[in-house]
């Protein structure tokens, strides 16, 4: 019955679905922004029913394979063995940018993760930029700039563990995976890692095929009911009705992705405002923004993303609402890919 039921909308995606070629894809952005990032999403989590592994799952590395503590090379694509094993997500941080967590209704807080697809990694590996030492050599040589090819993901995740109750009231209403995240003892000395299940609260997107690349974020409709925080933008007209159309096509299809929504999508610094004024353009996710989620821009945080020639990197404070000028504070701009700030100096 499921698979019945998916085929008009696996159908609609060959149609008009997030083209392979980035020109293309593109134009399809450009075309229809909503149902651009709809289309995107679906992509990366098919097969839309059943249990995973997701596209996404498969096809992303996560960032602590690549950015190793040593500042070495990372192993080949295809080649990084995660600390738990195959499939199983490593949820290596529990605090969001501004440094704060964000507490689930248990008390616990939610688990992070970065990830990115190969043509961004490849990309990092011919430019030694997966340690401090080559980003400092960028910063006086050739600027860093990415494919139109390159993505990157950061997801944000409820933490379930072996908890069968807790599992049992987020059933149905969340995509849960396997996941760990590591553990340390009172003098922050490695413990292991805790493994169990998460279920998946949000999703950022982030991609080429623009200058100043494209963002986009989902979230999960049930957030405010399992987690300390609740969306505090306003969800744009179109876009609510691009989430409701696919919403209905998801749920007919017996998909939990049904319970998703994309909050919106962004690409510029600023967008027209009243009487043709320009404003600030923000967006946010609740539970990867929650503490300044009203002056939340993602374009503009990761457009402050850059090194100094000595190795340090910029660091505006969070939120800001206006890109700074880098160049006259001294830094070189890393192309808006701030998991670069998670490598290592080589050792």
């Amino acid at each position: 019955m499921i698979r019945r039921l998916l085929l008009p909308l696996l159908l609609l995606l060959l149609a008009v679905g997030a083209p392979a070629d980035p020109r293309s894809a593109r134009a399809a952005l450009q075309k229809n922004p909503p149902e651009y990032a709809w289309n995107l999403f679906l992509e990366l989590n098919s097969p839309l029913a059943g249990p995973g592994p997701k596209i996404w799952e498969t096809t992303f590395r996560q960032s602590n394979t690549i950015y190793l503590p040593m500042g070495e090379k990372p192993a080949p694509w295809g080649l990084e063995q995660g600390p738990c094993g195959p499939g199983v997500h490593d949820l290596d941080s529990s605090t969001q940018v501004d440094g704060l967590a964000l507490l689930d209704k248990w008390g616990s807080p939610l688990r992070y993760q970065i990830l990115m697809n190969e043509p961004a990694f490849d990309y990092l590996v011919d430019r030694d930029l997966y340690n401090v030492n080559g980003q400092q050599k960028a910063a006086t040589g050739l600027p860093v700039d990415f494919p139109m090819t390159a993505s990157e993901l950061k997801a944000s995740w409820i933490w379930i563990g072996q908890d069968a109750a807790k599992r049992a009231e987020l059933q149905g209403k969340y995509y849960i995976a396997g996941a760990c995240y590591p553990v340390f003892d009172r003098n922050g000395r490695s413990a292991g890692w805790q493994k169990g299940a998460a279920a998946l609260a949000g999703l950022h997107i982030s991609n080429k095929l623009l200058p100043t690349w494209v963002w986009i974020t989902f979230e999960n409709v049930y957030n405010d009911q399992f987690t300390r925080a609740k969306l505090e933008l306003p969800v744009p007209d179109a876009v609510q009705a691009a989430n409701q159309v696919y919403q209905q096509r998801l749920q007919a299809a017996g998909s939990v992705f049904a319970n998703y929504r994309l909050n919106g999508i962004q690409t510029a610094y600023t967008e027209p405002g009243f009487l043709g004024a320009s404003t600030p353009a923000l967006l946010a996710n609740s539970t990867l923004e929650s503490a300044f989620q009203p002056r939340s821009s993602c374009v503009t945080c990761h457009g402050t993303a850059a090194i100094h020639p000595d190795g340090r990197y910029f660091d505006a404070g969070t939120p800001i609402v206006a890109p700074p000028d880098l160049h006259a504070k001294g830094f070189v701009p890393l192309d808006f890919v701030w998991s670069m700030k998670r490598a290592s100096r080589q050792r």
